[in-house]
């Protein structure tokens, strides 16, 4: 079997020289890449929002409102909800990669519910190579996750509002030396935060029962990720 060899990208495109993969593609090769400012943020933890192209802001509540819209969850009809899902992330391309979510929410008054998370992606299995393509750094395995707290409360019969509190931690690296300069590297850790609105209100179209949705969510409002103690390198 081919051995597979791996091309790093962004994260050490950002410094000059020093710890670099090997750019050679032979056939059968899989090709991993190393990215920073965490994208998995992104990645929808559920199939419902993830099938209508990651719309899940003003859709109905579930589980997984405290990815897309905390103020959702004033309006869940469970007193507990429970998901956990597992994606198999671009296993066309590369078949160790993968994200996995727990999220749920607790009601604990008929206007309040608290909801929390944990989202965890893993990049699978890089080998570091430096500027000759001699391997320094064999099977690394990068991960990165985010816990997540979020509480909702019902303002009125169709209006409740929601904020969400989040840790992210990015270990990309393993704190191996990058750059001309030498400089280690670190795993990059940031908090953030999100403020919503979520407006419902029954409607009846052509004697058919139905729901009007609108939501509103200001996503990851915090501290920058940093990767480097040099600041001349920082993201």
């Amino acid at each position: 079997m081919i051995k597979r060899l791996i091309i790093v990208t962004a994260f050490l495109a950002s410094f000059s020289t020093g710890v670099f993969s090997q750019s050679t593609t032979l056939i059968g090769q899989e090709l991993n890449a190393i990215t920073t400012g965490v994208p998995f943020l992104t990645i929808a933890p559920d199939a419902r929002s993830g099938a209508m192209g990651d719309a899940g802001v003003a859709s109905s509540p579930d589980a997984n409102s405290i990815h897309w819209n905390p103020a959702k969850y004033a309006f869940i009809d469970q007193d507990i909800s429970l998901n956990l899902s597992y994606i198999p992330w671009l296993r066309n391309l590369v078949k160790d990669i993968n994200f996995q979510n727990l999220s749920g929410s607790y009601k604990i008054s008929d206007n309040q519910v608290v909801a929390a998370s944990l989202m965890y992606f893993s990049l699978g299995s890089i080998d570091f190579t430096n500027e000759f393509g001699d391997i320094i750094v064999p099977g690394y395995k990068p991960n990165e996750f985010s816990l997540d707290a979020a509480y909702a409360l019902k303002l009125s019969q169709n209006l409740s509002g929601g904020i969400a509190f989040r840790y992210v931690h990015s270990n990309l690296t393993g704190g191996i030396p990058a750059g001309g300069s030498g400089s280690a590297t670190k795993p990059g850790n940031a908090v953030a935060g999100d403020i919503s609105m979520f407006y419902t209100k029954d409607v009846k179209l052509e004697n058919k029962n139905g729901k009007f949705n609108f939501g509103l969510n200001i996503s990851n409002l915090g501290s920058k990720i940093s990767y480097s103690e040099d600041k001349y390198y920082d993201d």
